[in-house]
């Protein structure tokens, strides 16, 4: 059997787990998640996972996989998933990935570098720095040290602009060469497809799923997961939908100025999302400016990817 995969992207509420499900059930397969929060048992309305009914029906991989306390990268998911997907393959299935962390994706259908040791000193030089001269100015060292690395990390997550400033003063060479350099080569071909659509659309989709998730309980599922966990030493607390309520429980906003500011934050996520995956020419794109009917988005990519 020839080993080839599809891949789903998009941005957040676009309809990729809609779309995976329908094709794994058309092909009888297995969906591949390449969130880098689903993973969490914890976090589940905020997340949008899938649906009860999708997930008792179809497997779907790397959902539900740990629990906020443990310890995760995208080097283990990209170990675990090559794992998954030689099953698969072995099983006559073909894999479909279905995901919008791009750096999950790219590690998944690409390789990841295996991360060089790091002087623990030089950590802790820059965590230092952090403490007494603030963010922006390691943001500015690593616009010098590797612009490309720069441009596409979350500047706002202090843990992303120390790794890799950490890794340029520790080994000489930007992260984004050494990912380049190292990235191991797959066994498998595969054919991307994203949901692109028009930001107005996505924009409304975006603000009325969070009503929904505040309506399904979103509050008390933040109110559950602070009860048995440190809100302020789990960094996954503190991504969009989960810190703005975190915020209003602790009385410094409103529940509608919590509720505006989850609907603007994913709204950027999703631009954010977007301007990763436009930067690989391998996407095939399908516009979306309406309502739209999976089913002929599924069967167009099933005949693409049949090349019928």
């Amino acid at each position: 059997m020839e080993r080839r995969l599809i891949a789903i992207v998009g941005p957040t509420c676009s309809g990729k787990s809609d779309l995976a499900f329908q094709i794994a059930e058309e092909l009888q397969t297995e969906i591949i998640s390449a969130d880098s929060r689903q993973i969490y048992n914890e976090l589940t309305i905020g997340t949008a996972k899938p649906p009860v009914e999708y997930l008792n029906k179809i497997k779907h991989h790397f959902i539900d996989h740990i629990s906020i306390d443990e310890t995760y990268n995208v080097g283990i998911y990209s170990k675990e998933s090559e794992q998954i997907i030689d099953t698969l393959f072995s099983n006559g299935k073909i894999p479909i990935v279905v995901g919008g962390s791009g750096l999950y994706i790219s590690s998944l259908l690409y390789g990841i570098f295996e991360s060089p040791e790091i002087d623990f000193e030089v950590r802790k030089k820059l965590e230092l720095e952090l403490e007494e001269s603030g963010l922006q100015l390691l943001i500015e060292k690593l616009k010098k040290a590797d612009f490309k690395t720069y441009s596409i990390i979350d500047l706002k997550n202090p843990r992303r602009v120390i790794r890799a400033l950490e890794v340029f003063e520790s080994t000489g060479f930007p992260i984004s060469q050494l990912q380049k350099m190292g990235s191991s080569q797959k066994n498998f071909t595969f054919k991307i497809f994203g949901l692109n659509w028009d930001r107005k659309i996505l924009y409304s989709r975006i603000n009325k799923r969070v009503l929904q998730m505040i309506d399904a309980g979103l509050i008390e599922e933040v109110v559950g997961i602070i009860n048995d966990h440190s809100p302020d030493n789990n960094t996954i607390l503190h991504t969009v939908g989960y810190k703005e309520v975190i915020d209003y429980l602790k009385g410094n906003i409103t529940k509608d100025k919590m509720t505006e500011l989850i609907q603007r934050n994913t709204r950027r996520y999703a631009k954010r999302q977007m301007t990763w995956f436009r930067k690989n020419e391998e996407i095939q794109w399908f516009d979306l400016r309406e309502e739209s009917n999976f089913t002929y988005i599924k069967n167009e990519i099933l005949k693409e990817f049949r090349g019928n």
